[in-house]
């Protein structure tokens, strides 16, 4: 899930001036574009519209619905080379069902999955000219029903504890105010459960 910079992105351009350059035939261009103070947010564009900050890889337990583990990444990190560390951070037994959205589909993923003795349960992603079968539909609405809790984790930690948008700068802070929040929020819904 995307959570955005606390920086709004302004491009600003520093013009060196030309005294200050050691070689005035120097091809190096004479000017630094920069978007923000926020150095480790990224770009990204999802859905057609461009977004600016960070990726939450995000792990939840289907049953009840608690966060298990995660990081966060730069928004331009891509999904399927995340999938590992992720996986290995929760210390999984083995035979245990993995399931990821098709954002997380390689055979990279698969064949980690394979080698660790865990469960695939990744989503199948359609090829241009290759359609899905009928089996792999059924597959991902399998999927899908069972992942359905994860949204709702991702949903609530963004409309109840705001975070999308990030409140802090840098990568290692984002991260840490996702703890906090994943924290409040088994807290909150282990609370609910006793009671």
């Amino acid at each position: 899930s995307l959570v955005s910079s606390s920086r709004r992105p302004r491009r600003v351009i520093e013009v060196m001036p030309e005294e200050s350059r050691e070689d005035n035939f120097s091809e190096e261009p004479s000017h630094e574009v920069t978007y923000s103070d926020d150095k480790k947010a990224a770009w990204v564009i999802k859905g057609k519209r461009p977004h600016y900050g960070y990726k939450v890889h995000m792990a939840t337990d289907v049953h009840e619905g608690f966060i298990i583990g995660g990081h966060i990444t730069p928004a331009n990190h891509a999904d399927t080379i995340e999938f590992d560390r992720l996986v290995d951070d929760l210390g999984l037994d083995k035979e245990t069902p993995v399931l990821a959205d098709k954002g997380y589909s390689s055979q990279k993923n698969r064949d980690f999955l394979a080698k660790r003795q865990l469960v695939d349960g990744i989503m199948i992603r359609g090829a241009r000219n290759h359609p899905l079968t009928e089996e792999a539909v059924g597959l991902n609405r399998i999927i899908s029903k069972l992942r359905f809790v994860v949204e709702q984790s991702f949903g609530t930690l963004k409309r109840r504890y705001r975070f999308k948008r990030a409140r802090y700068l840098g990568c290692l802070k984002t991260e840490l105010e996702f703890y906090l929040n994943a924290m409040a929020f088994n807290l909150k819904k282990a609370t609910a459960l006793v009671a």
